[in-house]
C-alpha cells in the first residue's frame, strides 16, 4: 500500500486553452497546504493483466474521470521513462489495484481538485511501481528536485495543472521547460470563499476546448505573458502593490473567454460578481487593500492576503459576512507521502 497527499494549487496566472494538445500559455500558482486529495493504492490480487478499481468509499470520480485515470495509470512507459534515469527499474506490470481517494475540499467546484487528484495518483502509482525499492524512492523524491520535476511532467499528461502541485510555495509552469519553484519572502493565506457548493456544469477540460471559439482568445498568450512578468516582479518585491490588480485582471480575462465563447457559458454567480466588485473597488470597511482575489474555473473565490493580516481578514469575514462558509489555508511545498490514517 502507498499513501500520499497532494495539495491543490491555485493559479494567479491561468492556464486556459490548448494548442496541439499543449497549454496555450505559461501559468503560475500558489500551492496550498491542507486543501487537496488523499489517495492510497493497494494491490488486491495477482492477475495476468492490469486492472484498477475505485473504492466506493470517499470520493468516487464520475465515469469519465475514472476512465481518464485508468488510461493515465496504464501508461507504464511514461512512468518508466521518468523513474529509470534515477535507478528505479519498472518491469512488466500486472495485477488488480484498489484506489481510494478523499478530498478535503469539494470536488468539481472550481477548487482545482482535478489537479491535486492527478498529482496524488502520479506519486502513489510511482511508489507502487518501485516495489521493494519504495523506501529509497521516497527518500529520493523528498531530496531530489529533478525526480520531482520528472514526475511532474508525467502528471501533466493526466491533468496539465497537476504538475504545479509538485512544488511550492509558488510554481511557474512553462509547457516547454517544465516547472520552476518560487519562494518569495512574503507569505500568503488563502481564504477559499465557498460561494457555490454544487458541481459545475461545464468541466475544465471542456472549457479548454470551448474558449478557443472566443474572439478574445486571439492575443491571450501575449496578455498572459505580460501579466506573468508583472506577477513575478510583484512576488520578488519590486511591484508588490500591483499584485491585487494584476491577478484580478487575469481572472476576469479568463472568465470573459467563457462568456464570449460559442456557445457562451458562465461559472460566476451573483456572489462571485459581488466579491469581484468589492475587492476591485475597495469597499469601505475592508481590512486593507492588499487582498488578492482570484477565481479558477468555477464560482468559488480565493482571497489571498498577506499572512500577517490573516487574523484581521478572518475577523472581517466573520463579522461582515457571518453566513459565508470559508476554508482557510496557507502555502505548502507540494505532493508528499502521507502515513497518517486515511
Amino acid at each position: 500500500m502507498v499513501k500520499v497527499f497532494a495539495p491543490v494549487n491555485i493559479a494567479w496566472i491561468k492556464y486556459m486553452g490548448k494548442h496541439a494538445g499543449k497549454p496555450s500559455n505559461p501559468s503560475l500558482s500558489m500551492t496550498l497546504s491542507k486543501s487537496g486529495t488523499h489517495t492510497r493504492i493497494t494491490r488486491l490480487a495477482d492477475a495476468d493483466h492490469l486492472e484498477f478499481r475505485f473504492s466506493d468509499q470517499g470520493y468516487v470520480p464520475p465515469e469519465v474521470g475514472r476512465k481518464k485515470a485508468f488510461a493515465f495509470l496504464s501508461d507504464i512507459a511514461s512512468f518508466r521513462s521518468a523513474l529509470e534515469p534515477f535507478g528505479f527499474n519498472v518491469g512488466v506490470v500486472s495485477g488488480v489495484y484498489w484506489i481510494q481517494t478523499r478530498n478535503t475540499v469539494p470536488a468539481g467546484t472550481g477548487i482545482a481538485t482535478s489537479a491535486s487528484g492527478f498529482a496524488a495518483l502520479t506519486l502513489a502509482w510511482a511508489g507502487v511501481l518501485c516495489g521493494q525499492d519504495l523506501l529509497r524512492f521516497r527518500e529520493c523524491f523528498e531530496s531530489d528536485p529533478d525526480l520531482r520535476k520528472a514526475l511532474a511532467s508525467v502528471s501533466a499528461k493526466g491533468s496539465g495543472s497537476s504538475c504545479r502541485s509538485f512544488g511550492g510555495p509558488f510554481v511557474e509552469w512553462d509547457p516547454d521547460s517544465g516547472i520552476t519553484e518560487w519562494s518569495p519572502e512574503k507569505e500568503y493565506t488563502d481564504f477559499i470563499l465557498l460561494l457555490e457548493p454544487g458541481e459545475k456544469v461545464v468541466s475544465s477540460s471542456e472549457a479548454h476546448e470551448r474558449v478557443r471559439t472566443s474572439p478574445r482568445f486571439s492575443g491571450r498568450d501575449e496578455r498572459v505573458r505580460e501579466r506573468l512578468k508583472r506577477v513575478r516582479e510583484g512576488l520578488l518585491g519590486a511591484e508588490g502593490k500591483a499584485l491585487p490588480a494584476v491577478v484580478l485582471e487575469e481572472a476576469i480575462d479568463m472568465h470573459e473567454l467563457f462568456h464570449t465563447s460559442v456557445p457562451p457559458f458562465r461559472y460566476w454567480n451573483a456572489e462571485s460578481e459581488a466579491w469581484m466588485m468589492r475587492i476591485r473597488e475597495g469597499d469601505m470597511g475592508l481590512p486593507s487593500r492588499n487582498a488578492i482575489l482570484t477565481f479558477d474555473a468555477g464560482a468559488n473565490a480565493h482571497l489571498f492576503v498577506p499572512s500577517e493580516e490573516a487574523v484581521l481578514w478572518e475577523q472581517y469575514l466573520t463579522r461582515v459576512h457571518p453566513g459565508l462558509k470559508t476554508v482557510r489555508d496557507f502555502s505548502g511545498k507540494g505532493v508528499r507521502f502521507d502515513d497518517s490514517d486515511f
